[in-house]
């Protein structure tokens, strides 16, 4: 089930992602993917005892299939002081060179992403990501799309914009 390698993107993440692609059973094709990396905050947030899923993250941390790092040095910029401690350290992460890019389903986080011109997708492009390099079936993607859209909370412009964007749009994260 898990794969990694030397020529492996490193792919940071919050928690609100690693949640819907676990709940939405993509966590498979991510880890053929990627090398997903998180800060510690975001790994106390998903290990947290009795909560779905909890015991599956806890297992991947150790294991080292999911790395985990504290950052070198937070963030510095005003508009990051109103974004969670998480979406701090995950864009901290970025700037101190642990990954290619974030993927991220914090709306504040993606706008301070978007603004400071880091590249990030959220899950649903990520699942729409995973069809394209054919690391799940056209039943896996349309099962974990429906899921995240009953589930997530994306807005109707994120949800146009996603449905629209092909391999050329994506290309940077394919």
């Amino acid at each position: 089930m898990y794969q990694s390698g030397y020529n492996m993107r490193s792919v940071i993440i919050d928690s609100s992602s690693a949640i819907l692609m676990y709940k939405s059973n993509i966590i498979p094709a991510l880890l053929k993917y990627c090398t997903p990396v998180i800060p510690e905050e975001v790994e106390s947030e998903l290990t947290v005892p009795g909560y779905e899923g909890s015991e599956f993250f806890t297992d991947l941390c150790s294991k080292e299939i999911i790395k985990v790092y504290e950052p070198e040095e937070l963030i510095s910029y005003e508009p990051a002081g109103s974004l969670h401690r998480g979406e701090r350290d995950v864009i901290a992460l970025f700037f101190n060179g642990k990954g290619d890019f974030i993927i991220i389903d914090d709306g504040r986080g993606g706008g301070f992403c978007r603004d400071h011109k880091i590249p990030y997708i959220n899950t649903i492009l990520a699942v729409k990501i995973f069809l394209f390099k054919q690391l799940i079936t056209e039943t896996e993607y349309a099962a974990a799309w429906r899921w995240l859209l009953a589930n997530g909370r994306y807005s109707q412009k994120v949800i146009g914009w996603a449905e629209k964007a092909d391999k050329g749009t994506l290309a940077f994260f394919i």
